[in-house]
C-alpha cells in the first residue's frame, strides 16, 4: 500500500471508501480508495503491476467495434444519441482550436476521431488493444490508428496541436511521465484537453463507495481534483487555461448510476432511485453554482 502521496508525497493519505469492481462484478474482491488529505489526490490500493491490470480490461470493454464501425460507416451511428457526446467533445475542441494536428490518447474505437472533419484535422489515435485498432485500421484508413501507448516511437515529438485524453488519464500508470511526454509531443502553444471524473465533486463527497467513477477500479489508477491536477501540469510546463463544466450528458449520467448504486446496496431495489429521481433535475445546478460538478475538464497549454 502506498503510504505517501503520488502528488505532493506527504504522508497523509486517508481511507476514502472500499469499492468492488462492478464492471466484472468481483464484490468478494474489494479495493481501497485513499485520499491525501493534504492536496486532495486519489489513489487505488493495492497497485497492480500494468501486466496484472490488463487482466482487468475484458475484449468487450470497448463495445462491440465491428458493430460500431458498421453503424458509422452506414450512417446509423451518426443519428443515435450517443453520437452527440463525440460531437460535444469536438466542439469544445473547436471553441479553441479550429484545425491542426490532434492526437487522442487512449481513443478507443477512435469515434471522438470520427467525429472531426477530415478536411480540418490529421488525425491520429494511440489505443492498446490490438484487435480494436486492427479493425478500425481495415475499415477506417484515413486516421492514424497507433498500437500502443504515448510512449510510442511512431509520435513524433513537437508534432501536434492538440492531444486529447477523454477519461483515459485516470487508467495510466505514472501521469507525471505522461504528461511529460505530453509536453514533448505537443507543438509550442499547443493544447491540452483532459476530462475525467472529480474526485472534489459534490457527487463523490455525497454518494462515496456508490459513486460512480468507482465502478471501473481498479482500472482507475487515480482519481483527481483541481488541485492536484493542477500541480502535476505546472511541473510539466503546462500551463492551465481553464476547468470548465462538461459533458452535462456525462456528469447527468455518472450521477443517475451513482444514486441506482445507492438505492441497490441500501435497499436491494431501484425504487429509492425512482421515488429520488426527481432530485436528479436540481443536482446538476447545485454543481454549478458551487463548482464542484461530477466530471472535470481541465484545458491546459504548452506556452514555450
Amino acid at each position: 500500500m502506498t503510504a505517501y502521496c503520488p502528488v505532493c508525497l506527504c504522508q497523509h493519505g486517508k481511507s476514502f471508501a472500499t469499492v468492488f469492481d462492478r464492471v466484472l462484478k468481483r464484490p468478494e474482491e474489494t479495493w481501497e480508495i485513499q485520499r491525501c488529505q493534504s492536496c486532495g489526490f486519489g489513489w487505488t490500493t493495492p497497485s497492480l503491476s500494468e501486466d496484472e491490470i490488463k487482466h482487468y480490461y475484458p475484449p468487450t470493454y470497448h463495445g462491440d467495434t465491428v458493430h460500431t464501425i458498421e453503424a458509422f460507416l452506414s450512417g446509423k451511428l451518426q443519428k443515435s444519441r450517443s453520437w452527440r457526446g463525440e460531437t460535444e467533445k469536438r466542439d469544445l475542441v473547436e471553441r479553441y482550436v479550429g484545425r491542426g494536428r490532434i492526437l487522442d490518447v487512449g481513443c478507443g474505437d477512435g469515434k471522438f476521431l470520427w467525429a472531426l472533419d477530415s478536411r480540418k484535422w490529421n488525425r491520429s489515435g494511440v489505443e492498446f488493444a490490438e484487435q480494436t485498432v486492427r479493425l478500425v485500421r481495415e475499415k477506417i484508413p484515413d486516421i492514424t490508428f497507433i498500437e500502443g501507448d504515448i510512449y510510442s516511437h511512431q509520435l513524433r515529438e513537437g508534432s501536434f496541436d492538440v492531444i486529447t485524453f477523454w477519461h483515459v488519464l485516470e487508467h495510466l500508470p505514472r501521469p507525471r511521465e505522461v504528461l511529460k511526454r505530453v509536453h514533448q509531443l505537443l507543438r509550442p502553444g499547443g493544447w491540452l484537453f483532459i476530462s475525467l471524473p472529480n474526485f472534489d465533486s459534490l457527487q463523490a463527497r455525497l454518494f462515496q463507495r456508490h459513486w460512480y467513477a468507482f465502478d471501473d477500479v481498479p482500472r482507475h489508477l487515480y482519481h483527481f481534483a483541481p488541485g492536484p491536477l493542477e500541480i502535476l501540469l505546472k511541473e510539466r510546463d503546462l500551463t492551465v487555461y481553464k476547468h470548465v463544466f462538461f459533458s452535462p450528458k456525462v456528469n447527468f449520467h455518472c450521477l443517475k448510476y451513482s444514486l441506482i448504486n445507492w438505492s441497490e446496496a441500501h435497499f436491494g431495489s431501484r425504487l429509492p432511485y425512482y421515488i429520488a429521481k426527481p432530485l436528479l433535475m436540481v443536482f446538476p445546478l447545485v454543481e454549478r453554482l458551487s463548482g464542484r460538478y461530477g466530471m472535470l475538464t481541465t484545458i491546459s497549454r504548452r506556452e514555450d
